[in-house]
C-alpha cells in the first residue's frame, strides 16, 4: 500500500473516532494518555499537526509562529481537515523531494511517515480519552511502527516529542509496541 493510501486509511480511522457518539460526550478538560494535555489540548495539537503536515505535502512553508485554534467541536472540525490532509499527500509528487516541517528540510517520504505517525498516535489517544477502542489497518500500524522505531531515539525527551519508553510484552501487537516506544501506556484508561 502506498504511503498516501496509508495516510488516507489512518485519517479515515481518526475521522471515525472523532465522529463517534462517545466523542461528543467527552468533556474537553478530560484527561488523555498524554500527561501534558487534556482532550482540548490534544485536539489543538492534532489540528496544528494536520495543518503543518498538509502544508509540507504541498511543498509550502508553515510559519513558525502560526497557530490554528479549534472554533468548532472535534466532530465538526476534523473530518474536512483530515480529508484535505489525505488529498495533499495523494497529490502527484507529494512524497517526492523534500518538505519543510518545523523549519527543517526533510525527505518528503519522512514527512509522510511523520504524518502517519501523528495520526496513529493521536487518534489512539483521542479514542482512549473518549472511552473508545480503535483499530487501524495492519499495514498502517506496521508503517507507523517503523517510523516510530526510527524517530524515537531523537524525539525522546524533546518538547512535543516522546516521553520515556513504556515497556510492553515482547508478544505485544504493533500498536502496543508503537505506543510504548512513543512513551504512551497502551493500557491507559480514563
Amino acid at each position: 500500500m502506498s504511503t498516501s493510501k496509508l495516510i488516507a486509511s489512518a485519517a479515515e480511522t481518526v475521522t471515525a473516532v472523532v465522529t463517534a457518539p462517545q466523542m461528543s460526550a467527552v468533556r474537553m478538560e478530560s484527561p488523555t494518555p498524554s500527561a501534558d494535555c487534556d482532550v482540548h489540548g490534544l485536539c489543538h495539537h492534532l489540528l496544528n499537526s494536520i495543518h503543518i503536515c498538509r502544508t509540507a505535502a504541498r511543498k509550502e512553508t508553515w510559519p513558525a509562529d502560526r497557530v490554528v485554534t479549534m472554533d468548532q467541536p472535534p466532530w465538526v472540525t476534523f473530518p474536512p481537515e483530515l480529508l484535505t490532509l489525505s488529498q495533499a499527500w495523494a497529490a502527484p509528487g507529494a512524497t517526492e523531494g523534500a518538505v519543510e516541517i518545523h523549519g527543517r528540510m526533510l525527505p518528503a517520504a519522512l514527512g509522510a511517515g511523520i504524518t502517519l505517525m501523528e495520526l496513529v498516535v493521536h487518534g489512539w489517544e483521542l479514542a482512549r480519552a473518549s472511552g473508545q477502542d480503535v483499530t487501524y489497518d495492519d499495514a498502517v500500524l506496521e508503517a507507523a511502527l517503523t517510523q516510530v522505531e526510527q524517530l524515537a531515539p531523537g524525539l525522546r525527551g524533546m518538547p512535543d516529542g516522546f516521553g520515556p519508553e513504556v515497556p510492553v510484552p515482547a508478544t505485544a501487537g504493533a500498536l502496543d509496541r508503537l505506543l510504548g516506544l512513543s512513551g504512551r501506556d497502551p493500557y491507559w484508561k480514563p
